[in-house]
């Protein structure tokens, strides 16, 4: 059964002493907006969740990957998304090409409307513009997240990096680069599992637990250089009573009273009162509100102080359940 009950996602994860989400055009330093905050793409949200599946399910049946690098076992070069896609829908290339096969590429069309979602979850889950010559496709996802923005104005450190490679005895060859990083940074992301999109792609309740698998250990696997030290600190979600129903904004609803200067989670504390004061306005199209807190992060609702989370939520009498991961 896919979802029929429309969801928003409150994610927050912080970042220390790396780049979370590096900018190509600013020699790779992380993105900032002109308020000095933080930016993070949706692209990189997905990512990780992406690489946690890969890591985690690749090969097994509905719950392949197919945004993903992948190397011919042959020719040890890189499969474009066409050589996945054909191979995984057995529908032959050749044919394709061919002009005379009008037939054959109204069937290969069909076959990956109607079934590439059977095979990969990250379709499933977030769509995906499927370029396959002659056999084109799009298919929009039921997830789809904000730009993630961080909570604090974090500080840009760099750092000159160097690496040496033997070329030879008692030789060496020596290279210089820059590092880019944040000293701090707790970011927050806002999205929506749509349950109309959902019966399209077919995104279910056991997708959704894969999701919140790929924000949650997703994001502590990151463990590259520029990505280490990455940690998840709260999913929050809504689950509407009705379809189309969704606050909106959740991310908004959320904010640090000091912005300035925190260099470690000990310093944070969140205004969750906005946030709770919604909830209560509308409770009435709310069915339940799951949750995972590392316990760990202080939040503020009318003036109480505590990092039980869940605590601050039972205060607006709707329904609230934890989240429990595999």
């Amino acid at each position: 059964m896919t979802i029929s009950k429309r969801r928003e996602f409150l994610f927050l994860y912080d970042v220390r002493d790396a780049n979370p989400n590096g900018d190509p055009d600013d020699g790779n330093r992380p993105r900032m907006d002109n308020e000095g905050f933080n930016i993070i793409t949706d692209v990189r949200l997905k990512r990780t969740i992406r690489d946690y599946w890969l890591k985690s399910y690749q090969g097994q049946s509905g719950k392949e990957v197919l945004i993903r690098r992948e190397l011919h076992p042959e020719s040890g070069n890189l499969l474009s998304m066409e050589n996945l896609v054909l191979q995984a829908m057995n529908i032959d290339a050749e044919k394709l090409k061919d002009s005379k096969a009008k037939e054959y590429r109204k069937e290969a069309v069909l076959k990956i409307a109607q079934e590439l979602t059977n095979v990969f979850l990250d379709v499933r889950t977030f769509g995906g513009a499927i370029t396959v010559k002659n056999a084109n496709y799009s298919h929009t996802g039921a997830v789809q997240f904000a730009i993630g923005r961080s909570l604090n104005h974090p500080n840009i450190k760099s750092y000159t990096i160097t690496t040496t490679f033997a070329s030879g005895e008692d030789k060496g060859a020596g290279t210089f680069g820059e590092f880019h990083g944040v000293d701090y940074s707790l970011i927050r992301f806002h999205g929506i599992a749509c349950e109309y999109t959902a019966e399209q792609t077919g995104f279910n309740e056991d997708d959704l637990k894969l999701l919140y698998e790929g924000m949650w250990n997703g994001t502590k696997l990151l463990n590259t250089r520029s990505k280490f030290n990455h940690l998840p600190r709260l999913i929050l979600t809504v689950v509407s009573k009705e379809k189309a129903f969704q606050i909106g904004d959740l991310d908004r609803k959320i904010s640090m009273n000091e912005k300035d200067n925190i260099n470690d989670v000990s310093q944070v504390k969140v205004d969750i009162t906005p946030l709770i004061n919604s909830l209560k306005d509308y409770s009435d199209n709310i069915d339940k509100v799951e949750v995972l807190s590392d316990g760990v992060i202080t939040y503020i609702a009318d003036g109480k102080e505590t990092s039980d989370v869940k605590g601050l939520l039972e205060s607006t009498g709707i329904n609230i359940e934890s989240i429990v991961l595999k």
